[in-house]
């Protein structure tokens, strides 16, 4: 499957879900989450899982962090697409609006950034 059409089925589950959960009148902000999609193939397995340990302790409190692997979890890729494209990240704001999305990405820079505009 192409880049762009993983990236518009996620986007269009990631909405869906989204206007689901604000279907209600209640206009608050929620928490960002943080969604990461890994693989035990993926050739940095063990430092992504470190770097992630890493910014989940840095916004303790602050971001949901939702990680999953998708060789242990493969019901996951029903609903997210994301095989053969892990690393995989999904930013949800505080609007609980995709504020990001990520592929092949294990830079922890980049991942914090994502973070700090969600958090805007």
């Amino acid at each position: 499957m192409k880049k762009k059409s993983v990236l518009a089925i996620m986007a269009a589950m990631v909405i869906g879900v989204g206007l689901l959960a604000g279907c209600g009148s209640d206009t608050s902000k929620v928490t960002p989450t943080f969604m990461y999609f890994v693989s035990n193939s993926d050739a940095d397995f063990e430092e992504t899982n470190a770097m992630i340990e890493e910014l989940m302790d840095e916004y303790d409190g602050d971001v949901n962090f939702d990680i999953v692997n998708i060789d242990e979890n493969p019901e996951a890729t029903e609903n997210f697409p994301v095989e053969n494209n892990t690393p995989a990240l999904i930013m949800l704001n505080t609007d609980n609006d995709i504020s990001a999305i990520e592929f092949q990405c294990s830079d922890k820079d980049t991942l914090a950034a994502d973070i700090e505009n969600a958090l805007e």
